[in-house]
């Protein structure tokens, strides 16, 4: 069975929300988390979760994109929302310096830091957003003592890999991996398979042969076959892996 280990599901009305949930059991994918960029989608995330079990946990967190508009008292709401049960990771939260429309960077850290040290005291893992700056980031959750970590939607080099690696982090790659060509080819096959996920960022990033269109979490399967193509071996082998990677990472069966 396939897993998501990243979509974001909180627009979805209740019809379209049940079709996802109905694709992925016919598609053989046995677990999404189900994950927030901002209060507001969190609390919908969770709302989700109440609702249909196969969802299996939300991610909660502030995202970097909204460091320049933060609510009053938002750690407040956070660790408000992060009392549910239903809460298996702190995310997506990060960094992003890949684009000067962005909230600075002076903006960003301040929000991430706080996020990993909230997510310390819970005990969470955190969910992380890297573009652009993945080496940093990974440092950042190092300094601060971070325990569990995944690097979403890798999009970095080997040398990044290496240290979001050597710390003990999990790295997720996306439908990027299946592109023509795709420069993260590399870092798949450097990349262990027992230290790694793979996730849709849907509704974004939508594989081969989908790419252009609205991703969706039952996709993710192409993403798991081209992983274990590169890692040259079967797909059962591969899914086993990382469904254990996500137990490992994320906790829940």
């Amino acid at each position: 069975m396939w897993t998501d280990s990243h979509a974001h599901l909180y627009d979805l009305d209740e019809s379209a929300l049940t079709a996802v949930v109905q694709a992925c059991s016919q598609a053989g994918v046995a677990r999404i988390i189900n994950t927030g960029t901002s209060l507001v989608s969190s609390e919908k995330d969770l709302a989700q979760c109440a609702k249909h079990p196969s969802l299996s946990g939300a991610a909660v967190g502030i995202s970097p994109f909204e460091a320049s508009a933060l609510p009053g008292a938002w750690d407040e709401r956070l660790d408000r929302l992060l009392r549910d049960s239903r809460v298996v990771a702190v995310g997506e939260i990060g960094i992003d310096v890949t684009h000067s429309a962005y909230p600075d960077i002076s903006l960003q850290l301040p929000l991430f830091e706080r996020q990993l040290d909230i997510a310390l005291t819970k005990n969470l893992p955190v969910v992380l957003h890297s573009r652009g700056c993945e080496s940093r980031a990974a440092d950042l959750c190092i300094r601060h003592g971070v325990r569990k970590a995944v690097f979403h939607c890798f999009t970095g080099d080997i040398p990044a890999l290496k240290t979001i690696l050597d710390a003990g982090y999990y790295v997720s790659f996306s439908g990027i991996i299946t592109f023509k060509n795709s420069p993260l080819t590399e870092c798949v096959e450097y990349a262990p398979l027992d230290r790694m996920l793979i996730e849709t960022d849907s509704p974004y990033l939508a594989p081969v042969p989908h790419r252009g269109e609205i991703n969706r979490p039952d996709w993710v399967v192409y993403v798991g076959e081209r992983v274990a193509e590169i890692k040259k071996t079967d797909k059962e082998k591969a899914a086993g892996i990382i469904a254990n990677n996500m137990r490992e990472a994320f906790g829940g069966g």
